[in-house]
Parts: C-alpha cells; structure tokens; sequence
C-alpha cells in the first residue's frame, strides 16, 4: 500500500472516531422512578401535602401514595401507566367503612407532575408534586 493512502486511511479513521464522540448524545428518557412530594387540593379548597413514592417493577411501575397527617393512609398504586410524558394511577381512598377509587392524571414537565384527581362522584383537584432530590 502507497504511504499516501495509508495515512489518508488513518486520517480517515480517526474523523470517523472524533465524528462519533463529537454526535449529541440521545436526550436521557423522562422518567417517574422516585420520591415525588408536593400538595392535592381537597374538597374545601384546603391543601393537603402528600408524597408518591414510584419504583420501576418486573412489568411497569409500583408505587404508593400518602401524607404524613394521616389524612391519605398509605395506599398502593394501580394501574400506573406512564406514556408520552402523562403519567395515570388509581388507589383506593378509605372514607370510613367505604373505599372510594381515586384516579390521577399527571403531566411530567421536567421534575415536575402537574394535573388532577378525579372521583366517581365528580369531585376533583389540582395536584402538583416535585422530585425529591
């Protein structure tokens, strides 16, 4: 091989090796594994500060959802879908000797969730929680 097609074949790999470092690397996947703290608007309008904790599972997600006042006893997520950066769950929300199934929607924006709760009855709230760092 000629010496001037060896070097340009070395100068070549090595473009091809800084090309590839040098690529923007893949935006990191939004993710909802961890502790998310923040507030749930209530019936009255009063605030109540609860905290979802949201682990990544064999199939999906797991999660539980409560406050520190007792007023939410600790209850454990289902059906927690996250697409698209929406995320969706139920939990079962004892009132008394009756349980009520509570549906959340929630939208990602950063470290944030934003969205509702929504009852059968019709009641609904705001919900806002940040990443716990």
């Amino acid at each position: 091989m000629k010496k001037s097609l060896k070097i340009t074949l070395i100068a070549l790999a090595a473009l091809c090796v800084l090309a590839g470092t040098a690529s923007p690397q893949a935006p990191k996947k939004a993710d909802i594994v961890g502790t998310w703290v923040g507030t749930a608007v209530v019936g009255d309008g009063s605030k109540i500060d609860i905290t979802a904790v949201i682990e990544k599972a064999a199939t999906g997600y797991s999660g539980k959802l409560g406050d520190a006042s007792g007023q939410v006893p600790e209850s454990q997520l289902k059906e927690i879908v996250f697409k698209d950066n929406k995320l969706s769950f139920d939990f079962d929300f004892a009132q008394g000797s009756e349980t009520v199934l509570i549906k959340i929607e929630l939208t990602l924006e950063a470290e944030t969730l934003k969205g509702f709760w929504f009852d059968p009855d019709g009641n609904s709230g705001e919900i806002e929680l940040a990443l716990k760092k």
